[in-house]
């Protein structure tokens, strides 16, 4: 490392716009990573800046390199094209990390984007709105092109990136994420009880858990299980997460296929209950078809469960050998691999030891490590084009 380098890597002031700590997807995302870069002994300022409101949203080391910042502006507003910039100069920053693809247009300082994926734009029908469409398109175009660098979950999303926003496959560094330390498999009989006895679950489940969009082809699931469970199969199928307006048709979809007494709906369900859901299910189904990394099948791993999933976008990528892959289009498929994975105690065997094996491959360690050395590169890039301007 040349002299310049190791003076930035010494000195640098980085903030990370939080202000999503709160969501249950991005938020965790959020928390993981930057936990994970505190930790690192480096010489690095931070400013951290939280939604107003948020009480202590991490434990932070208690460190005289660690700010706090409050901001008032939410996301997708005109307001935060002003507070946030305002802020990076008040703090006199020198870089900033968005560990979600919003960026302000008029940045004070050099800016690196997570940008997971392009969902809306490569599934539309997941953002009805045509004026939400349009500015989720202005505007994580214009994150990726002001950024100095990108930062993406995986070689699928990376390649989606490029195939829709039309950036420099060179500006775009894949970091993969792990699942949160304590996602592991929970084995207190009594708490895992008390769980199932409050979502009302009987016997041997099969479980997915994802939000009410299209995408996740919850309508395919339920086809599937309605087959699976034509079999003498004695099983529940438990859909958890919140789905919003998308659970009425669901439930109705249930009723019409006459498996609605064999199928919960749990709604929003916090990390304590959700870890143990992971851990008891016979079965982890994940039949979307499209995601641009796929957090919910590691989780399930790490809990010990045997995962069918979709062999479609991300999924294989980051499900490795470890999972039984299946059409998500094709109901008869789908309905074939749930069977296996729920019958065949050899295949459910290696499916678990092979789950705990694929987990190990992420690490938050990792991932912070590999952020640092990108932020470098950005602050280091945009230094060399500014003094080779001069």
């Amino acid at each position: 490392m040349d002299i310049r380098a190791e003076l930035l890597r010494n000195f640098m002031k980085i903030a990370f716009d939080l202000r999503r700590i709160g969501n249950p997807g991005i938020g965790r995302y959020m928390k993981c990573l930057v936990e994970q870069i505190l930790k690192q002994e480096n010489g690095h300022q931070y400013l951290l800046i939280l939604p107003t409101g948020a009480r202590d949203p991490l434990a932070w080391p208690d460190t005289p390199n660690i700010s706090l910042c409050f901001a008032k502006s939410p996301y997708y507003s005109v307001r935060e094209q002003f507070e946030i910039p305002q802020i990076l100069r008040h703090h006199r920053v020198d870089l900033l990390h968005s560990p979600h693809f919003l960026l302000p247009l008029w940045c004070p300082c050099p800016a690196v984007a997570t940008i997971h994926d392009v969902i809306y734009i490569a599934c539309c029908q997941d953002l009805p709105s045509a004026i939400g469409r349009r500015y989720y398109r202005t505007m994580i175009g214009a994150s990726a092109r002001l950024s100095a660098r990108i930062i993406t979950d995986s070689i699928f999303s990376k390649s989606e990136i490029v195939r829709y926003l039309h950036i420099d496959p060179e500006k775009i560094a894949v970091v993969y994420p792990a699942v949160a330390a304590d996602f592991e498999r929970m084995s207190d009989a009594h708490a895992l009880q008390a769980v199932l006895s409050r979502h009302r679950i009987e016997r041997d489940y099969i479980l997915y858990t994802g939000i009410g969009k299209a995408r996740k082809n919850h309508g395919l699931l339920l086809r599937a299980f309605r087959q699976f469970h034509s079999g003498s199969n004695a099983a529940q199928l438990v859909i958890a997460g919140p789905l919003d307006d998308g659970e009425r048709p669901l439930k109705q979809l249930a009723a019409e296929l006459g498996i609605e007494k064999q199928v919960v709906f749990t709604g929003f369900i916090p990390d304590s209950d959700l870890r143990a859901l992971y851990s008891s299910a016979r079965v982890y189904a994940c039949p979307s078809l499209y995601e641009g990394f796929g957090f919910t099948i590691l989780e399930a791993m790490a809990c010990g469960t045997p995962v069918v999933c979709s062999n479609t976008s991300s999924l294989p990528e980051v499900a490795g050998d470890a999972a039984l892959y299946a059409d998500p289009r094709d109901c008869e498929s789908f309905s074939e691999a749930l069977y296996e994975a729920f019958t065949n105690c050899g295949l459910r065997e290696a499916l678990i030891e092979r789950g705990y094996d694929n987990v190990r491959r992420f690490s938050w360690e990792e991932a912070a490590n590999r952020s640092l050395g990108i932020f470098d590169e950005a602050l280091g890039r945009t230094l060399g084009q500014a003094i080779s301007c001069t």
